[in-house]
């Protein structure tokens, strides 16, 4: 039984690595200020990834890199993968917009930059950083670690 149950999850664990191999890799190029946005094809989730150093507008308190995702519907949350440590979760009040719609991550593709990834899915959309903190979001769920 024990060899059976080994078995099992060498399979499962080869079939998600092939799945994961699979996705399509994207890559978006930068804003004049260096920001890359993109969203998913719902449009329901953009996110905004801050290169090292920050941006014209922007620099990150630990100086980046920084990778901030917003889902709107059906409750505004924005998550935020920094260059160390977990992500962090803000519920948002009265701020309902979000990001351009020029760069879709399609579903079953994967955008890479900085140590962050992230894996565009008809369940939601997956980023982590190299060290496997990050977050997911979707319209029925997000989480954090």
């Amino acid at each position: 039984m024990a060899a059976f149950l080994t078995l099992g999850v060498s399979l499962a664990f080869s079939l998600a690595s092939a799945l994961q191999a699979l996705a399509a890799d994207r890559s978006f190029m930068p804003e004049e200020n260096g920001q890359i946005v993109f969203v998913t094809p719902s449009k329901n989730i953009g996110c905004t990834f801050i290169p090292k150093g920050g941006s014209d507008d922007y620099t990150p308190d630990d100086g980046g890199p920084e990778l901030g995702c917003d889902r709107i519907e059906p409750k505004h949350v924005r998550l935020i993968l920094s260059a160390s440590g977990k992500a962090f979760l803000f519920e948002m009040e009265g701020d309902s917009g979000c990001c351009s719609d020029v760069n879709v991550l399609g579903y079953g593709e994967r955008w890479h930059a900085g140590p962050f990834t992230c894996s565009s899915a008809e369940s939601g959309l997956t980023c982590r950083r190299n060290d496997a903190h990050g977050f997911f979001a979707s319209r029925r769920r997000y989480t954090v670690d």
